[in-house]
């Protein structure tokens, strides 16, 4: 047995290998043609930040390899008519699912790895490598604008004139929560303070709310204090400029993210983007294993005369697209709190591994 089991899964390993490096090179050779095609870029910078973003690149490409080598090694064992010869030497398919679950695992591991911490720790090392990185790999406006957690557990970034940190930006009402503004001189020293409630954007303007302003502070006399129930806050940046700062929260690694969740939720500040996020690193390891058995049901078929390829392809690439509009559709909802994060990110999931049950239930039988 053990002899079968090293074929089956040096052939699934192989197979899943091939389909990492020719998926990883269609990639590769369309995002580096984009990134020469930028004008305000060099060659080095685009190789690095091409680096930078490998690890999300496989993020996408692992749960479908799963499903090509599963496909592929199953047809091949087929073809050469090997698969008949392991179930008649009584290796039952119940253990060939068993090992296409192991090595599907041992890829779900590694996504979760990659995706919660090894992603947000080469994006984070971005500005490091490439100067002004924002401005030449993203559609920020603002040149000026750099953003960052800091250890303070909000947001923070940085224009020509000022500091701003928050908590929270509500994209949908367009309105940041428990804000700090540091306005800063002409000589760079810190002049004023404005520490608000909510900034919300209004007719094409900020409005602070709940202003408490401390000014004058780069004199030798003491600040003064004064307070505003609203107040007009003049910040360069646009809403759609503001809404690219919540991509710097990729840059947590699971754990930073989970405390950045749990102090937003103890400020009162609707979560469910941000769960969404978080189940999302779980929920996008665990398709590998679901596509690695989805892509099995042949084996109750070893015949390769009585059973077409063609036709398998077809159908577990549809329902593999239909995965992925589906649950890319369900995200949107729980970003906009229109479901909540766990239904959002788990039920297409749920509902792959249900449909599987029900044919392997039909198939108990062929499966001892």
């Amino acid at each position: 047995m053990g002899i079968i089991r090293k074929l089956i899964l040096k052939e699934w390993f192989k197979f899943f290998a091939g389909s990492v490096i020719a998926l990883f090179m269609l990639v590769s050779v369309a995002n580096l043609i984009s990134g020469f095609l930028r004008g305000n870029v060099t060659a080095t910078e685009v190789l690095i930040n091409h680096f930078i973003e490998i690890p999300g690149y496989l993020n996408k490409i692992f749960p479908v390899s799963c499903l090509m080598a599963s496909l592929f090694s199953i047809n091949k064992l087929k073809t050469r008519s090997e698969l008949t010869a392991i179930f008649a030497s009584g290796y039952s398919r119940k253990n060939y699912i068993i090992d296409l679950i192991f090595a599907s695992l041992v890829v779900t591991i590694i996504q979760f790895l990659m995706s919660s911490y090894i992603s947000p720790f080469f994006k984070s090392q971005r500005e490091n490598l490439i100067t002004e990185s924002t401005h030449k790999f993203s559609n920020l406006k603002s040149q000026g604008l750099r953003s960052s957690t800091i250890g303070s557990g909000k947001m923070w970034y940085k224009s020509d004139d000022y500091f701003i940190a928050f908590t929270n930006y509500n994209q949908v009402k367009k309105e940041l929560y428990n804000v700090t503004l540091y306005k800063l001189s002409i000589d760079n020293y810190l002049e004023e303070i404005l520490a608000m409630e909510k900034v919300f954007w209004e007719k094409g303007i900020w409005v602070g709310k709940e202003v408490i302003t401390l000014d004058h502070l780069n004199e030798k006399s003491f600040p003064k204090a004064d307070s505003n129930r609203e107040t007009i806050v003049s910040l360069s940046e646009t809403p759609d400029d503001l809404r690219q700062i919540e991509a710097d929260i990729t840059i947590l690694d699971i754990v930073k993210l989970w405390k950045y969740i749990k102090q937003l939720k103890s400020s009162g500040i609707n979560i469910d983007e941000y769960m969404v996020l978080f189940y999302d690193k779980f929920s996008n390891s665990i398709i590998c294993i679901i596509f690695a058995i989805l892509a099995s049901v042949s084996i109750f078929n070893p015949n390769r005369r009585s059973s077409s390829f063609g036709k398998n392809i077809a159908a577990v690439f549809f329902f593999t697209i239909l995965y992925w509009l589906v649950y890319s559709y369900l995200i949107e909802l729980g970003n906009n709190s229109k479901l909540i994060p766990f239904a959002a990110t788990f039920s297409v999931p749920a509902t792959f591994t249900i449909i599987l049950i029900i044919i392997f239930s039909r198939n108990r039988k062929l499966a001892k």
